[in-house]
Order: C-alpha cells, then structure tokens, then sequence
C-alpha cells in the first residue's frame, strides 16, 4: 500500500512538471514554454495564446546590457501593438527591488514587467536554451512556438521579428532554402542568369509568402542586372501580382515601393527602369485584397500617385490614411501628408513668381 501510494505521488510530480516545462533543450521550432510568476509588476498578468506574439525577455535592474534594450522594447511594443505583440520582462529579483526601478522608468518601460516565482520560468526558457547571460529574450510566433532566442541588442533580433510580425518568418523553411539561396546569388554575382533564375524559382516555390523578399530580389536582377526590362515587368504582373502576391497585400506594397522608390530604379534618368504603372497596379490591388480601412495600403497607394505627380490624389489617400490610422501611429502618417502638401505649395509659390 505504501508504494502504490509513493508511486501515485511520483507520477503526480511528473505530469506536473511535465505540464509547465518539458524537460531537454529548448530550440527554435519548439513550443513556448508556460509562465510561472509571482508578481505581475506592470501591466496585466498574461498567458501565451495563439494568435499573438509574444518578445519575452529576462533582466536585471543591475544588468547594464538590459538598461539598454529597455527603450528599444518599448519603442518596439509601440511599434507592433496593434499588430498583437505582447513584451513581457521577466526578472528573478525581489519585487521589492523591481518594482521601484519600473516606476522610477515610467513610460519609458512601457511593457508588461513580472518577477519570476523562484526562477522557474527562467529555468523552463533560458536555461534549456543554454544561454547563460542576461538580456536573453525569446521571440513566439503566433502559433505559439519559439521563433528566436538570443539577445534583444543582437544585430538580427529586429529583423526576425519584423518578419515573424509580417508572418513572413519560418526558420525551418529558411535553413532549407539557404544553401540554394546561397547558390543563387552565387550564381547571381558571376552572371550565370540561368542557374540564378532556377535557384531563386527553387526558393520561392518553398513558400512565397516567406520567400516574398526573395521574388523581389529576383525582380531586381532580371530588371537592373540583366537588363530584361520586359521579363522583369512581365514576371511582376503575371507571376506576382496575378499570382503569388495576389492574396498578400504586404508583399503588394513591397512590390509598388520598390518599383516607385528603390534608387537604383529612380536614378535611372531615362526612368526606363520604371514602369510606374505596374506600381499603380500593385498598390491597388493591395488595397483591393486588404480593404479600403488599411491605412497602409492606402498609404502606399497615395506614394504611388505622388511620384506619378498626381499630388492631390496623393493628398486625399493618405489624408484617408491618416484619419483611419491608429492615434500612436498618426504622426507618421500626418508628416507624410504634411511632405504632400508642401509640394503643392511649391509648384503654387513657383507659379506666382513665374
């Protein structure tokens, strides 16, 4: 009788911990571990569900390194908030030490702050990553796993993250594609169009979504490098606007501002490089696919007519922009509508004085 009752409480034990950490390392692609506080320092206790993005970062008010990133989660919570991301700092001290350091912040630690209950959460993340230092901060995708583990000053935190926002980040996918990627720009800097072309088709067939950039680097060396301007707009029309950006506005607005606005197209002085009206027909069918209360569609559609001159109905767009725009992302778009307006009274002072 007593060891079926100790065996009892060792499965007890076991489907415990189980259920909060599970035991070997923690790596990208694995799912987000849970959250075992004890005290919600800032902001309202959370749980990590589907359907958000989570930037979990672990800290010490004594950590010079995590001083620093503190402003840059915060402008990046402002960044992303609408888009559903979720900063929470989790720290192992006293709440007694932390608690005074966050007011003291103010809005300048404009994110969710929690105390750790006796370093397990620190001890389900961290620690199974194998990292040792601090800051260590985790990126979770919106199906909750791990998209990232690092540091929050490392040169390609922002970018994993901006992508895993945009849902254009899959690691798996993205260590397949390297070596081929690898090859086609290879292929790309000797000029063997051929071989580049079938490596970067390779890739993009993986996931257009992900590989949007991708198709617009391939874009970029049919137009500019081997100078197969009705290729390059042919391919644009028919193989991304009719076909794997069609249901992408994202990639739609990437596609009408690099054709509207990359250097390398506008210093062309012959704008041969340019066929604005395949920019028109990307930023419009974005804002057809995102509807009409997409800010950034609408945006883009507005630089669109700008550099095709037509400034007033670039006035008008991003006026609609500015007006549907969330209130902490106003600012940009009123100093974009602010720049359309002030070229309109330059032709308007040119004219008077001709």
């Amino acid at each position: 009788m007593r060891l079926r009752n100790i065996l009892t409480v060792a499965a007890c034990v076991a489907l415990t911990s189980g259920a909060f950490g599970q035991r070997g390392k923690l790596s990208v692609g694995d799912p987000a571990p849970g959250l075992d506080i004890d005290t919600w320092v800032k902001g309202e206790e959370t749980t990590i569900e589907s359907g958000k993005v989570y930037v979990i970062e672990f800290w010490a008010t004594w950590c010079p390194p995590c001083r620093k990133s503190i402003p840059l989660l915060t402008a990046l919570q402002e960044q992303y908030e609408d888009a559903g991301l979720v900063i929470i700092g989790i720290s192992d001290e006293e709440v007694g030490t932390v608690r005074p350091f966050v007011d003291k912040m103010g809005k300048r630690m404009n994110y969710i702050v929690a105390t750790d209950r006796r370093k397990a959460t620190d001890r389900a993340w961290s620690k199974r990553a194998g990292l040792k230092g601090i800051p260590a901060v985790f990126i979770v995708d919106r199906d909750s796993k791990v998209a990232y583990i690092g540091n929050p000053l490392a040169a390609d935190f922002d970018s994993v993250l901006s992508r895993v926002m945009r849902g254009r980040y899959n690691p798996e996918l993205e260590k397949q594609a390297a070596s081929v990627l690898q090859a086609a720009r290879r292929a790309r800097k000797v000029k063997n169009w051929r071989m580049a072309e079938r490596h970067f088709n390779e890739v993009i067939d993986l996931d257009a979504r992900v590989f949007a950039e991708i198709a617009l680097e391939k874009f970029e060396m049919l137009l500019d490098d081997m100078g197969e301007r009705d290729k390059a707009y042919r391919f644009a029309q028919q193989d991304l606007i009719g076909n794997l950006f069609s249901n992408d506005p994202g990639a739609l607005r990437m596609l009408a501002v690099k054709i509207a606005t990359d250097p390398k197209f506008a210093a062309d002085p012959d704008r041969e490089l340019q066929d604005m009206d395949v920019a028109l027909e990307a930023a419009e069918a974005s804002l057809r696919v995102a509807g009409r209360d997409d800010p950034e569609s609408l945006a883009t559609l507005a630089m669109v007519y700008y550099h095709l001159q037509d400034v007033q109905q670039a006035i008008e767009l991003q006026t609609q922009a500015y007006f549907i725009a969330s209130p902490r992302h106003k600012p940009r778009y009123k100093r974009v509508l602010g720049s359309y307006q002030q070229a309109v009274d330059r032709v308007t002072t040119n004219s008077g004085t001709d």
